[in-house]
């Protein structure tokens, strides 16, 4: 990943996860900052939960960058928590099918919902560039 330059996402399902991904960067796998994506809400993941959130939130480097991805019925609650803690929201059909109980979606209509939720949190939703920028990439 090094040499390729290449930014991975750690993707984290249960906190002891953080230190394997720490771990990575110990031994020269990895480049800081890190960016983190914790999965939350389903069977093998950490709960769905604020508490968990906050903890999962400051257990990684200061300089890192973070990511939460609620699985079916976490995704709204959790992308909501996120944007009030100033992390960032993974939203899609790969993690939810539904946009209300019983309505399947669109990964147009999740990904609306969460962007005017943002919007209205006072959090813009990040253009191609910036989330270049987010990340480190440019």
């Amino acid at each position: 990943m090094v040499e390729a330059g290449t930014k991975p996402e750690m993707e984290i399902f249960e906190a002891g996860m953080i230190d394997n991904a720490l771990g990575l960067v110990e031994d020269d796998l990895a480049t800081p900052p890190l960016h983190f994506n914790f999965v939350m809400g389903s069977r093998g993941s950490q709960p769905a939960t604020a508490r968990q959130l906050l903890f999962l939130a400051e257990s990684i480097p200061a300089e890192a960058t973070w990511t939460v991805a609620g699985l079916g019925r976490w995704q709204l609650p959790m992308g909501v928590l996120a944007i009030g803690m100033g992390g960032h929201v993974r939203v899609g059909l790969e993690d939810n099918l539904y946009y209300r109980r019983g309505e399947l979606a669109t990964n147009e209509q999740l990904v609306a919902r969460m962007a005017r939720i943002a919007v209205e949190a006072e959090r813009p939703v990040a253009t191609p560039q910036v989330a270049r920028q987010i990340l480190g990439l440019v």
